[in-house]
């Protein structure tokens, strides 16, 4: 009886010192605003046309995070903002729409669908709306338990748009990927892919992958595992498919410096380590090693 009470209490005082660091992250995350808003958001590759004044960036920053409080999502509102950095340095007159792949409850797409609002683009969103699709059991990354995990029907996904960001700025195209994202024929200039298996990722890369433009950025969530990350150093993988050396990717491992408190590794992690950021690549960038002294000729 003792020993049992004793289990109990231990789980009680596990559970509360959960929610003390929970809510010291929470805090964090709300003190640091202005100044990630600032440090952020001060860039002057933002084309002129956008006219983002520090009011805009403000009530942008603000309502991202709002969004982030509001409805589950799995990255803050500071990666968000590094997306919409990267928008606003793309000129309006490059053609493209900017993609979702994997929407959850929808507070990711709530907040770049006020992105896309302000750079005048189309958010097409592409998930199944049932969660996670059965694992390939040659899928590494695939859990075989987690079908159906992170499932925002439809109609929740619109309702938690309509309340934070701008509805009217979304398609949704419902279905697998594998279903879906070979029939897509839009030119791309940001793709968000927040996916979690690897067959899914695939999937992503090979068939959005020749949609995105020149200075199109690619950014996915699963930047903390690095054998994860590996696709975008693969040689194999972008010689076979795209003829072309890997591309990279900023963030591998860390995710890029957005003030988030992660030094990995993901398995490894303290609870007041918050690993809300984002990694990126863009159509142009090298992750190619080309330095061999021993194969170049004396000069």
């Amino acid at each position: 009886m003792h020993e049992a009470k004793t289990i109990e209490d231990r789980r009680r005082a596990f559970r509360e010192e959960q929610k003390r660091f929970h809510r010291y992250r929470r805090l964090y995350e709300t003190l640091s605003l202005p100044i990630a808003t600032v440090f952020l958001m001060h860039n002057k590759r933002f084309h002129p046309s956008y006219r983002l004044s520090w009011r805009k960036k403000f009530q942008l920053a603000y309502r991202m995070w709002r969004n982030t409080r509001n409805i589950r999502t799995g990255t803050s509102y500071k990666a968000h903002l590094a997306m919409a950095v990267k928008l606003f340095e793309i000129p309006p007159d490059e053609k493209g729409v900017v993609v979702e792949c994997g929407c959850w409850q929808g507070g990711s797409t709530a907040n770049l669908s006020l992105i896309c609002d302000l750079v005048d683009r189309e958010l097409i969103v592409y998930d199944s709306f049932e969660g996670l699709p059965v694992a390939d059991p040659n899928d590494p990354f695939g859990v075989p338990k987690a079908a159906g995990w992170f499932m925002g029907d439809l109609a929740t996904v619109q309702s938690n748009v309509g309340k934070g960001g701008v509805l009217s700025r979304c398609t949704f195209r419902k279905g697998w990927f594998e279903d879906t994202l070979p029939h897509h024929v839009e030119p791309i200039v940001f793709c968000f892919a927040d996916v979690d298996f690897g067959k899914s990722i695939h999937e992503v890369v090979l068939n959005l992958w020749p949609h995105l433009s020149e200075n199109g950025y690619f950014f996915i969530d699963e930047y903390t595992e690095l054998d994860y990350c590996a696709l975008f150093y693969s040689e194999r993988f972008w010689r076979e498919n795209f003829d072309r050396t890997p591309p990279g990717l900023m963030g591998s491992g860390n995710g890029i410096g957005v003030g988030q408190y992660f030094i990995g590794p993901w398995r490894q992690q303290h609870w007041f380590e918050a690993p809300n950021s984002v990694g990126y690549t863009r159509k142009t960038y090298s992750g190619f090693w080309d330095y061999y002294p021993e194969d170049r000729p004396p000069r």
